[in-house]
């Protein structure tokens, strides 16, 4: 049961960062950036849930509280990275969205302080399946996976925002021509971007705890699984975003008791795990070579 139970749990940390994974393959998709500072704005978001219940304000009012932060920042992050995006300046996109990241984190930790704090008072609702358990905010958090998995993929592949989205990310200066507003189209990534951080930062910390950098280490994982499965290849996303959280879990939990390996050791093995991988497959799982004549 004890093997199963780490399945159950890394099916939960996978499946938020697959959720994170997406927005940071869409972001990238439609400006060639890399947007670290997604977690530090999901985690701003999850600062604005706590303000307003920790201010005895009604639930429906701190999810509008969370969503408006949300919004704001995504927007805030399209007008500091849309300059770099047309100018095709990746890397200094990527410092800029780094910068603003910490900026965002340091900011939090100057109003909330750096204790660690929690959204749900008392302890964390769980669920018995058997001999197996799992928290309330998991199995949101599976199951929303799920939906917006299924969600993005008819969002992206049947409808027009979902082609002109394809369209910049193939080519934007043809986009551009015919009459795509890619602007437009990457302005509506940023925002959907910014409320996908914000959802799973939420579901995050109710399992943990609500610290300024604990959008960090999520955000690194999902990067990490981009790079593993492909930047453009979805289906090596999903498989490499489970992976990434997977494997640490078991090598950790199921090495001997003399190596006395701990949670310390998840990173270092996440980064020898993508090591391994892109020596042998450097565009990602499924991306194959192809021969240039």
């Amino acid at each position: 049961m004890f093997f199963w139970q780490i399945i159950l749990n890394s099916l939960v940390l996978g499946t938020q960062v697959l959720l994170l994974a997406v927005p940071l393959y869409l972001v990238y998709s439609v400006s060639k950036i890399y947007h670290l500072a997604l977690g530090a704005v999901g985690i701003a978001a999850a600062y604005g849930l706590y303000f307003a219940l920790s201010n005895n304000l009604p639930l429906i009012i701190a999810i509008a509280i969370s969503v408006l932060v949300s919004l704001v920042l995504s927007i805030a992050s399209y007008l500091l990275l849309e300059a770099s995006a047309r100018k095709k300046e990746a890397m200094f996109g990527l410092l800029l969205s780094l910068a603003f990241g910490i900026t965002l984190e340091s900011l939090i930790a100057i109003i909330f302080k750096t204790d660690a704090k929690s959204i749900i008072g008392g302890v964390l609702p769980t669920i018995a399946l058997g001999d197996l358990y799992i928290t309330v905010p998991g199995i949101i958090t599976i199951v929303v996976g799920f939906f917006l998995a299924v969600f993005f993929i008819l969002l992206v592949k049947k409808t027009p925002w979902g082609r002109d989205l394809r369209s910049v990310a193939e080519n934007n200066s043809l986009s551009s021509s015919i009459t795509i507003n890619s602007s437009l189209v990457r302005l509506s990534v940023f925002v959907i971007a910014g409320l996908l951080a914000g959802f799973v930062a939420i579901m995050t910390v109710m399992n943990t705890a609500l610290t300024p950098q604990a959008g960090f280490p999520l955000v690194i994982l999902a990067f990490v699984a981009m790079f593993i499965g492909g930047v453009f290849d979805i289906r090596g996303l999903v498989i490499s975003s489970y992976l990434v959280t997977l494997v640490p879990e078991l090598i950790i939990s199921l090495s001997p008791d003399n190596l006395s390996l701990s949670s310390n050791w998840k990173m270092a093995i996440v980064f020898m795990l993508a090591i391994i991988i892109l020596a042998w497959r450097p565009n990602g799982l499924f991306t194959n070579k192809v021969r240039v004549d």
